[in-house]
């Protein structure tokens, strides 16, 4: 293996990520090491949720709408948020209810966690 040349990480909408600082981060830490010259590349993968009661689906922007309404979370005038979601986002089972019935019997199908979805080698 000559050099990694690329890695595409693939990250959640629910996460919620500051790519700027996670980017730097990475730069950081593969200085001086065999992916010193590695361009790191980000794709989002959206949010998706669905209702096992009732077979109902919505996203993360419906979500965050529903959450905000019951929590009281607010924008700041920059337009940024805080949902807990961010944080832990296993705290939507606990705290989200389907828009069509009210049930929190629902799975989050897509949209959460990060992980390595590419790395290109050069020989």
């Amino acid at each position: 293996m000559k050099s990694i040349s690329e890695v595409e990480i693939l990250y959640g909408e629910m996460m919620e990520l500051e790519l700027d600082i996670l980017r730097f981060a990475l730069e950081e830490l593969s200085r001086e090491t065999p992916m010193k010259d590695t361009k790191f590349t980000f794709s989002e993968e959206k949010a998706s949720f669905r209702c096992n009661s009732c077979g109902y689906r919505w996203d993360f922007e419906q979500a965050h709408s529903l959450l905000s309404g019951e929590l009281g979370i607010r924008e700041d005038p920059t337009g940024e948020r805080e949902s807990p979601i961010h944080f832990i986002p296993e705290l939507a089972q606990a705290l989200m209810r389907c828009p069509n019935c009210g049930s929190r019997d629902f799975e989050i199908e897509s949209g959460k966690g990060i992980r390595i979805s590419r790395i290109v080698i050069e020989r």
